[in-house]
């Protein structure tokens, strides 16, 4: 299942909503002002919301590796759970609401409780320029998001790229090398696990991700995360140089092959 633009608009609200966060220690009450309405022109927190696909799609994984990372009530779901999300581009949950009433009456077992920045805080008492994202807990388990309004094109990738034709040749061959030598050729999945997966000149790993669903569902049995774990101290977070990266679109087959070629830009 490719999850990244697969949603179509929501219907505009325009009353202020107010948002029931489950804690442990105590209950709290948000209200978040039009989170669901249109970005707009003028002064409101509207105008604030990130449209632009490049800093949504960072975003969307940033928020990905948080909830990800953080859900462990994966198998008492009887429905799936849908809410809302305002991220910041600081990496912060801002706010969420649910869709409906469900999703508001089981908040509890999801960690955006948790997660969330300032519990005092709403969106449109933030400065910050914010993306607003569907987030999906599937009763299987499986976690899906996606930008509120879906992508206007397919994104690229943001930040400086190393283009030369030669440092990628020898960087595609290195990072072939490192994945061959850590991946035992053997996947649970009933499709190819494809990625996208940055390196810098020394050939290090700097920052990969998943783009298509299965690869999502069984990272962990591909050497990327135990590879990303030794260099940076996570699986989950990219670390945050601003050097030029050579990104690579990486493919482990079901057969135990690997592919790999030069990020293009998916049309």
């Amino acid at each position: 299942m490719f999850i990244f633009n697969t949603y179509s608009l929501p219907p505009d609200f325009n009353a202020t909503h107010t948002l029931a966060l489950v804690n442990i220690e105590k209950s709290l009450s948000v209200k978040v002002q039009n989170i669901t309405q249109r970005p707009a022109t003028n002064g409101t927190s509207q105008s604030r919301e990130i449209i632009d696909d490049a800093q949504l799609q960072s975003l969307k994984r940033q928020l990905f590796n948080q909830v990800n990372a953080s859900w462990a009530q994966r198998k008492t779901l009887s429905y799936d759970l849908v809410y809302k999300v305002a991220m910041g581009t600081s990496g912060e949950i801002i706010a969420y609401e649910a869709v409906n009433q469900i999703a508001r009456n089981q908040i509890g077992k999801t960690p955006l409780p948790k997660l969330i920045s300032d519990p005092l805080n709403s969106v449109s008492q933030t400065n910050q320029p914010f993306g607003s994202f569907r987030v999906v807990f599937r009763k299987s388990g499986v976690l899906e998001i996606s930008p509120w309004r879906g992508f206007r094109a397919t994104p690229d990738v943001i930040g400086d790229k190393i283009t030369n034709p030669r440092q990628l040749r020898r960087l595609q061959r290195q990072l072939t090398r490192t994945l061959r030598q850590n991946w035992e050729g053997k996947t649970t999945a009933k499709q190819d696990l494809k990625y996208r997966v940055a390196v810098n000149r020394n050939g290090v790993v700097a920052d990969y991700e998943p783009i298509n669903q299965v690869a999502y569902d069984h990272f962990r049995e591909t050497p990327l995360p135990m590879i990303f774990q030794e260099l940076h101290g996570s699986n989950i977070a990219a670390p945050k140089d601003k050097e030029p990266l050579a990104h690579f679109r990486v493919v482990f087959k079901r057969d135990g092959s690997l592919q790999i070629t030069p990020w293009r830009k998916l049309r």
